[in-house]
């Protein structure tokens, strides 16, 4: 008699020559308050010696904090955390809630988590950095760096698979943990957590709060992506002995934006802003239109990646963000993936179809160029984009999935076609 499995594996898709995938989570630094928390995916090895250290693999929550994930989701959802119904009531029951939450005690596979103590020179763990270029060769100086942003209300702990798939075929992924308001909570540099910025509604709306904060996003995604090429400096753990061991194998000229929902938002300006900064994106189910039209907003977003300035009521006036140089617009070439279920929000999906012609035309006299191509993934809805459907039991998701925002689609399959679209097209760079 064959026993089913509980929950849905996803060994299958991590496929890669990359041994392991190192993990190294960098918190908040104290002494860097522009640097964003960052979790680092990249493929590693392990030492051998006499006596091996056993190796630790990392779980899907940094520090297996699944308790502060789900206290800033209560906060969302259900009640402000300032209040005494949240403190005395939802934050101890989501602490409850946590010890039994089935993705507490679920490991990332095929990772090795950098645990020790290290020094400036030295580190104890026994995870290394292997140097494997993305044509699965041992080559140095020729690493690509994916800078990955996290959607409204996430962490980016929510698209783990993602960023370890891409580093099992020799990516170097810096999944950025945002500090806008946008996340559920976030730790901040002083010790204290930020929660999600419930933003005005009704007559107080004003476009200027989403286009404020995806212009902090992106400011934050561009310092990220410098200070790990060794551009920027500063903080406790700029000189980590494994970013010591990466650094001068990144090339610059192969950094890669991606992001998912909101986090295409973010990343889409910020390869606006420095176009020459990024090779190609990839953006999971973005966001790229906001519709308030019953207060007279709608446009697309963000406007700059469209070649547009921002929206009359936005920045004192119809004016353009100071922080561009251009009007094309975003020109690099670009893989946009969605859901069934954004494809079925007509503005929405208009707004991507655009960007993804802008692009194609702005290059269309350059051959040596891929074209940027638009997909969607049957029967799949937001949620199929993140590991979700990794956490919970079969028998769970069946009765709960579109609750979650799960489509109808195979969990398994709908993330296969997600990575096999990407690395389809990232091998033409």
């Amino acid at each position: 008699m064959k026993v089913m499995p509980l929950f849905h594996s996803p060994h299958r898709l991590l496929v890669g020559d990359a041994p392991y995938v190192g993990v190294l989570d960098l918190p908040s630094s104290a002494s860097n308050h522009e640097r964003p928390p960052i979790r680092l995916f990249f493929p590693a090895t392990t030492t051998v010696s006499p006596t091996p250290r056993r190796v630790k693999q990392a779980r899907y929550f940094v520090n297996n904090r699944v308790g502060y994930v789900l206290q800033g989701l209560a906060h969302i959802a259900l009640a402000r955390h300032t209040t005494k119904l949240y403190r005395f009531i939802l934050r101890p029951l989501m602490w409850m809630v946590s010890l039994f939450f089935p993705a507490r005690f679920l490991k990332i596979p095929d990772t090795a988590l950098v645990t020790t103590t290290t020094t400036t020179t030295t580190t104890d763990s026994p995870v290394r950095y292997s140097p494997l270029n993305n044509n699965n060769e041992t080559e140095r100086s020729h690493q690509s760096l994916v800078m990955f942003s996290h959607g409204l209300t996430g962490t980016g702990e929510e698209n783990a698979l993602f960023c370890t798939a891409l580093a099992k075929r020799g990516y170097v992924v810096a999944c950025i943990h945002h500090r806008d308001g946008s996340s559920s909570r976030v730790p901040m540099p002083d010790g204290t957590c930020k929660y999600y910025e419930h933003l005005p509604s009704g007559d107080d709306y004003s476009p200027s709060h989403r286009l404020e904060q995806v212009s902090y996003r992106a400011k934050e995604f561009l310092y990220a992506t410098k200070w790990l090429l060794g551009e920027e400096r500063g903080g406790e753990d700029y000189d980590h002995p494994i970013l010591q061991q990466i650094r001068p194998n990144l090339d610059n000229r192969k950094v890669i934006a991606s992001g998912f929902s909101y986090g295409s938002t973010t990343c889409a300006l910020a390869a606006t802003i420095e176009p020459k900064r990024f090779q190609c994106a990839v953006f999971l189910d973005g966001w790229f239109h906001i519709d308030f039209s019953s207060k007279g907003y709608e446009f697309d977003f963000p406007p700059e990646a469209f070649g547009n300035s921002w929206p009359h009521g936005a920045n004192n006036g119809n004016e353009r963000s100071h922080i561009i140089k251009h009007t094309d617009g975003l020109t690099i070439p670009s893989i946009f993936i969605n859901s069934a279920q954004f494809e079925g929000y007509k503005k929405l999906y208009a707004s991507t179809i655009k960007v993804a012609n802008n692009i194609n035309t702005h290059n269309k006299h350059d051959t040596t160029i891929p074209e940027s191509t638009l997909h969607v993934i049957p029967n799949t809805k937001h949620q199929n984009f993140c590991d979700v459907g990794f956490w919970l039991p079969k028998f769970l998701l069946r009765r709960v999935g579109k609750l979650l925002a799960l489509g109808d689609a195979d969990v398994f399959e709908a993330s296969e076609n997600i990575l096999d679209l990407t690395f389809t097209f990232l091998k033409q760079f």
